[in-house]
């Protein structure tokens, strides 16, 4: 085996082994993000159910939490399961390059062996490693029997050091592997057994189910209620764009600060801050089932976030307050422009903004609303773009 031959061994196994440290790294960072929004929304939807608890009252609002938070725990599972995998897939590819390697030190072992076997042979036989020089048929070739073996075994030292200090650092790196996985089995483990206050959120919805179930026409009444309201702030929401359309006929087009408005709002999807400082969404975005009520769906044109009582809501972006409306059953609407986008903050009461007033980011804009009946604080917050209404959880950051 010559010089050269052995460098481009180690330099290929430092390669593969670099591409092995650095493979999945950034899909585990990710999954482990996500893991954690889910335990922060778990916490804050425990609170959240605990404080329902105390009212002794089932409502719908419960039921939409509860299933939240049911959602949450098969996802977090679910999360930890993929991590394990992809640790112990981690640990396997390791295992196999560590066995990769022993193999090539065991080839490097014998080679090198052979080349001091063949050396002191030569050296015993003419007398020393002065005399083999010494019998060398000139200078020229005795400066070559000393250049060749002293280089050949001084890179073969090199080398099998270099890969003996690279089968270390591999088998350490798959003992922290196996430590990491041994430490998600068992954060797996206490989420599986977790899995009796899975069943038991369960029961507790199934029972609200069957209690809300005998007061049908109540909640059917709710529902009437909430498209009466939908329809009033979709009529507000048109006469705004009226308002603007005829504008634009006049020539009064988006000011140039408003412009920049526009274009920075459009550039923080999933960077907003969240209307409240402290909340969860119990109803998304869309038309899905009703939680009480078969085969009967409703549609959500925002998002509704419980919270606390008291709760400020905020306005996650700056920009002008175009309107403020009220609307029976839903307290006061908010509206608020920025550049062609729209957001809307219901059931707000204490309002401290006026129309045509600049507020900022996070600016507090009114308290959201609670339910003397249910106990519930529930703000309803949508996005628009024009006439267009458009998915709030895709445009709010998530919580840190």
């Amino acid at each position: 085996m010559c010089c050269k031959c052995s460098h481009r061994i180690f330099w290929g196994l430092l390669l593969v082994t670099f591409s092995i440290q650095t493979m999945g790294q950034g899909s585990l960072t990710e999954l482990r993000r996500q893991q954690k929004e889910l335990e922060k929304e778990i916490q804050q939807n425990t609170e959240m159910l605990r404080k329902t608890e105390k009212r002794r009252k089932n409502t719908v609002g419960q039921i939409y939490l509860l299933e939240r938070q049911i959602r949450n725990r098969e996802k977090l599972i679910k999360g930890y399961e993929q991590e394990i995998s992809m640790i112990g897939e981690d640990i396997r590819k390791k295992i196999e390059k560590i066995d990769s390697l022993e193999r090539r030190l065991e080839i490097l072992r014998k080679e090198y062996a052979e080349i001091i076997r063949k050396y002191y042979e030569v050296t015993k036989s003419t007398g020393g490693i002065t005399a083999y020089i010494f019998a060398a048929e000139d200078l020229n070739q005795a400066y070559k029997r000393l250049r060749y073996y002293q280089q050949f075994i001084r890179y073969s030292e090199q080398l099998y050091g270099e890969l003996i200090g690279m089968k270390k650092n591999l088998e350490e790196e798959v003992q922290a592997l196996r430590q990491a996985r041994t430490e998600r089995e068992e954060a797996l483990e206490k989420l599986k057994r977790e899995q009796q206050k899975l069943v038991r959120e369960k029961n507790r919805k199934n029972r609200y189910v069957q209690v809300l179930k005998r007061k049908e026409k109540e909640i059917k009444k709710q529902i009437r209620e909430k498209r009466r309201i939908k329809k009033r702030l979709a009529a507000a929401m048109a006469r705004i764009m009226e308002e603007e359309r005829k504008k634009r006929a006049n020539g009064i087009a988006l000011t140039p600060e408003e412009k920049i408005i526009d274009g920075n709002f459009s550039k923080n999807m999933g960077k907003l801050p969240w209307p409240t400082e402290r909340g969860v969404v119990i109803e998304g975005f869309g038309i899905h089932r009703h939680p009480v009520l078969k085969n009967i769906t409703v549609r959500n044109d925002g998002i509704d976030i419980m919270t606390e009582k008291n709760a400020k809501a905020r306005a996650v972006f700056e920009g002008e307050v175009r309107k403020i409306i009220a609307i029976p059953g839903a307290n006061e609407t908010v509206i608020i422009r920025h550049g062609n986008f729209y957001t809307v903050y219901q059931n707000v009461y204490k309002v401290s903004v006026k129309a045509g007033e600049h507020v900022k980011t996070k600016q507090p804009i009114g308290t959201v609303f609670t339910d003397s009946k249910s106990g519930e604080t529930i703000l309803h917050f949508e996005i628009w773009q024009g006439m267009k209404k458009l998915d709030p959880e895709k445009w709010l950051a998530g919580k840190k």
